[in-house]
């Protein structure tokens, strides 16, 4: 076996090893002034000198650590309170710093002059749109459950343009009035070039909108027209400041109820399975809805389509007290609306008998929300809202 190292022999020490550790440690306790309580500075190779002085990593500094915030907070805590007292306290500082971030959250949104909550128009009509989406996909697979198709019905949003600009806020007057009033001055050259012409006051007077009209060599036509003043509203000639929509007053839609309803043109569109093999059966939705208005209110108006995609669908579920020929074996339509605008032509009333339309308008928007809110409530209404 092997035998234990005689006690008290002095072994080898490997020089360049504690020299550059006597070094490390020498550097380190003159910089904090260990150095002075040392008495064997001077001989850094000998085996007397402090385990500590020579192996030693601490590094100490003069300047304090800061405080933590817990020991900062402790510290600005009375000591006389009781330790329930102090929790309490600290409760309330967290209180406090949370009510102050909250502030802060809430005065980020509103920054405008008058305090207005900034996107609230986006947020109202995400919040009605989500649920639509979700009220949609409950119908999808109700349909699917009881194994039955839609209808597709596709309705024309007819609208004539404005035909003159709107009348201009109080405070776009004043923009214009002053932004006339400063290109009076035109251009500023020095006055040693002579360029600059004797200022008048006449040169920065400002015409306003009767003077300039005075000066026409015709008379324009005015902007209220004469069906404004007597509430007709079977011409376009009307509201020019703003749309006009063109609606039908009928019962082609399959109502419960015996009186017709304002509603858009619209017919079934012949893409049903149970057509496939007649003529019809390739129609396009764009096609339809000009079907729609031509058997509605004639062929007489001109339209122009900007697009061959629909601008909203909605979602109608038959009612069980419909009459069998019309629900058919379908669970209800699916409504492609299609935006298209009037060109030329008019409506021809000769023909609206044919297509079982009883009376027609040329409606703004606020008139066609107060006429469907008043037949169908407020949920399409908001449906119409947003499609006009």
């Amino acid at each position: 076996p092997p035998t234990a190292p005689p006690k008290n022999v002095t072994r080898p020490i490997n020089m360049s090893f504690s020299i550059h550790q006597a070094r490390r440690s020498l550097c380190t306790a003159i910089n904090s002034k260990l150095l002075l309580q040392t008495p064997l500075a001077n001989n850094i190779t000998t085996a007397a000198l402090a385990p500590s002085l020579l192996f030693s990593t601490t590094r100490t500094f003069s300047a304090a650590k800061p405080k933590t915030a817990k020991k900062a907070a402790a510290a600005d805590t009375p000591p006389t309170l009781s330790y329930q007292a102090r929790k309490d306290l600290a409760k309330q500082k967290r209180r406090d710093a949370y009510a102050r971030k909250q502030a802060r959250l809430d005065s980020l949104k509103t920054r405008r002059d008058d305090k207005t909550d900034r996107g609230i128009l986006k947020r109202t009509f995400m919040e009605w749109y989500s649920k639509e989406i979700e009220y949609h996909a409950i119908l999808e697979r109700k349909a699917r459950q009881e194994g039955k198709p839609w209808k597709i019905r596709v309705a024309a949003l007819v609208e004539r343009l404005p035909v003159v600009t709107p009348d201009m806020e109080e405070w776009e007057r004043e923009f214009v009035d002053l932004q006339e009033y400063l290109m009076t001055f035109g251009k500023v050259y020095p006055p040693e070039t002579g360029l600059m012409p004797e200022e008048k006051e006449e040169d920065h007077v400002v015409m306003s909108d009767e003077e300039m009209l005075a000066l026409l060599p015709f008379t324009p036509a005015p902007r209220e027209t004469e069906a404004d003043a007597t509430g007709d509203v079977k011409t376009r000639d009307r509201r020019l400041k703003t749309f006009l929509y063109l609606a039908i007053r009928t019962k082609n839609e399959g109502i419960l109820s015996d009186s017709p309803r304002w509603t858009l043109p619209s017919a079934i569109a012949n893409i049903q399975a149970d057509q496939k093999d007649s003529d019809d059966a390739f129609e396009t939705l764009l096609q339809t809805a000009q079907r729609a208005v031509s058997t509605s209110i004639g062929s007489d108006l001109t339209l122009w389509c900007p697009s061959n995609a629909p601008v909203a669908i909605n979602y109608r579920v038959y009612n069980k007290n419909l009459p069998e020929e019309f629900r058919g074996k379908y669970y209800g339509e699916k409504i492609f609306f299609y935006r298209v605008q009037w060109d030329s032509g008019d409506v021809d009333e000769g023909s609206l008998a044919k297509g079982g339309v009883e009376d027609y308008a040329w409606l703004t928007k606020e008139e066609m929300l107060e006429r469907v809110e008043g037949e169908r409530g407020v949920h399409q209404a908001k449906f119409f809202k947003y499609l006009l």
